[in-house]
């Protein structure tokens, strides 16, 4: 396993995920904006990702 120190010098960021929040694992915490989120993809479609790759 390598140290944060070396992860460091080759400027990769470093992220630690709070185990805690895994209380929240399918838990919608903003529903309203998943209802708003699903109207526009009901209305506009859901955009086609090959053709920007």
């Amino acid at each position: 396993m390598k140290s944060i120190l070396d992860l460091n010098e080759k400027k990769v960021p470093v992220v630690r995920i709070d185990k805690s929040l895994n209380k929240y694992s399918g838990v919608v915490l903003f529903p309203e904006k998943v209802e708003k989120a699903r109207k526009a993809f009901e209305k506009l479609g859901v955009p086609d990702l090959k053709k920007h790759s």
